[in-house]
């Protein structure tokens, strides 16, 4: 039961995210309060032996002799790829090649499930963030006794969905973890609104009305709902929890709704509780509120890259991935936060954004303000240190998605034959000049300042923006006069740095990440995401801030 004797506390703890500095004029005073307050834990305080903790997930004594049996695995399965499919230069062109209906003997599958193990031991930065050795060896053990009452052979089909998923879907909560089309994601937390009631503040709290009659919410009680506990070590979650969302209306009015945000359980509405008071009699009444889950935006296309038009003189930047850009998008993009400058008002249409180059949201953000780039660990603290203790050769086969290998590294792989296993830096320091570029990312103090920026920053979001597109958001929320309008984004960041392979006798393609990022203070992030300023649903949240700008004259300001 949520009670609303301090008000102004309540907006305080609703609120995760936000921005600062809006002008004195043009905005209404009490959006101004919430998102000043907002400020102050933008970025959240940095946890106790922060940089101690995540080294504590990051493998820094790997065992050579295992590491060049792996690697000779995967040269192998390379060469097989090579031979069946031409000869392409990486593993890029031969992921949709896997026959589900050819059939695996139970000594094919034994190796291939040992194989895979081994791999996520030495290669995957999540392995001892979701549990390590104690974890995953019992789970490895129990999917070979499971083996041995299947068939023989078995369908690679069955041998995917019948052994692999249900063994690690209970184990790994990453939503960068994919086995060919199997995903193995982190409990999704959406909002669940009521857009019937639209309430307002008075100098006593929430009021509404009701056929007629104006009347003060005086408790709110969600149902319940379930918060699965996540694996990993992160458990706490920072969500909306009182039970009113502030939002703009279909007339672009900002108030409230009664809403929360949960686990997605996959039902169409949840039931509130709230005792309202009318205003006129001073009688009191309970009465059930029907909250609705508030689905994302339809599949966004991801070309072109980015567009910029006008609607209603108010100038709006799309962009829905960062992915493979060719040279000529990649600047045009990059050149864009120069010439939008000089806008009063921008909306930035990040919904469906799918990711992709994680330096971009940085680089933007810099030419837009001309204040520089946003610091790389402001968001997320993450350790790299593996990929300084595994060979440099493993690399050219975790083919990173968007072929970002620093050039360094570049070089040398370029002057490795793929086809032929190397050793000689198996084991041998790397150069400095290579090390400074692998090493933990953990800020000393949280970054508190926000960049300076005149103009007013409006960014649409929702549940269907991942990766890269939530450093896209994240980094713009660093900015002065920002409005972020919308839904939560998906959570997608506790592993980065994504690479590819494939898996010796079935030839299904694995992808993960070979990089850990946790929030600063260790909270919950992936399932969850990124908060809104105002929740609005995302397919209407254009044409409402379109609205909101009319209302409060802020293209004339």
């Amino acid at each position: 039961m949520m009670l609303f004797a301090k008000p102004f506390a309540i907006a305080t703890c609703m609120f995760l995210f936000a921005m600062a500095g809006f002008p004195e004029t043009g905005l209404p005073v009490e959006l101004r309060q919430i998102t000043d307050r907002n400020r102050e834990i933008t970025f959240p305080p940095l946890y106790p032996d922060l940089e101690d903790i995540i080294n504590s997930f990051v493998k820094l004594n790997l065992d050579m002799n295992e590491h060049v049996r792996i690697f000779e695995i995967l040269r192998r399965t390379r060469i097989l790829h090579m031979e069946r499919h031409g000869n392409p230069s990486s593993l890029m062109y031969a992921f949709g090649t896997v026959d589900l209906d050819a059939l695996l003997t139970h000594e094919q599958i034994v190796g291939e499930i040992r194989f895979l193990f081994d791999l996520l031991r030495h290669g995957y930065d999540g392995y001892l963030y979701f549990g390590g050795d104690t974890v995953f060896l019992p789970i490895r053990d129990a999917m070979l006794k499971q083996l041995s009452g299947m068939a023989n052979p078995l369908p690679v089909s069955s041998y995917l969905n019948d052994l692999i998923k249900p063994a690690l879907r209970g184990v790994i909560a990453d939503n960068h973890f994919r086995i060919h089309n199997v995903t193995f994601s982190a409990p999704a937390f959406v909002p669940y609104m009521n857009g019937e009631y639209i309430i307002r503040r008075d100098g006593n709290g929430f009021v509404t009305e009701i056929d007629g009659t104006l009347y003060r919410v005086l408790e709110v009680t969600p149902a319940e709902t379930p918060i699965n506990r996540l694996p990993g070590n992160a458990q706490r979650v920072n969500v909306p929890s009182g039970g009113i969302l502030p939002t703009l209306t279909p007339e672009g009015e900002f108030a409230w709704v009664f809403g929360l945000v949960t686990v997605d359980t996959r039902q169409d509405v949840m039931e509130m509780t709230v005792l309202f008071e009318s205003t006129v009699t001073g009688e009191n009444h309970f009465r059930t509120v029907n909250l609705h889950r508030i689905a994302p935006t339809a599949p966004q296309p991801r070309y072109p890259v980015f567009a910029v038009h006008e609607t209603g003189g108010l100038t709006v930047l799309e962009n829905r991935s960062l992915l493979n850009l060719s040279p000529e998008e990649d600047n045009a993009f990059l050149r864009s936060g120069y010439e939008l400058r000089d806008r009063p008002v921008l909306v930035m249409d990040l919904r469906g954004h799918i990711g992709g180059n994680i330096g971009h949201p940085r680089r933007w953000v810099g030419r837009f303000t001309g204040q520089g780039e946003p610091r790389h660990g402001s968001l997320f603290a993450g350790s790299n240190l593996q990929r300084s203790q595994v060979a440099l050769e493993l690399l050219d086969f975790f083919v990173p998605l968007h072929l970002s290998i620093p050039d360094q590294i570049r070089e040398l792989l370029m002057r490795m034959d793929p086809r032929f296993v190397r050793t000689e830096y198996l084991g041998s320091p790397l150069p400095e000049h290579l090390r400074s570029r692998l090493t933990t990312s953990v800020p000393l103090t949280p970054p508190r300042a926000s960049i300076p920026n005149e103009n007013l920053v409006i960014i649409l979001t929702d549940k269907n923006i991942n990766s890269a597109g939530e450093l896209f958001v994240g980094h713009l929320r660093q900015l002065e006069n920002v409005l972020v309008v919308g839904t939560n984004t998906a959570g997608t960041f506790v592993t980065g740095g994504l690479g590819r392979t494939i898996l010796p006798y079935s030839g299904l393609v694995i992808t993960f990440g070979t990089l850990l990022n946790l929030r600063h203070d260790l909270s919950r992030f992936e399932g969850v995401g990124f908060m809104p300023d105002l929740w609005v649903p995302p397919g209407e949240s254009l044409e409402r801030v379109l609205r909101f700008i009319e209302r409060h004259g802020l293209l004339q300001k």
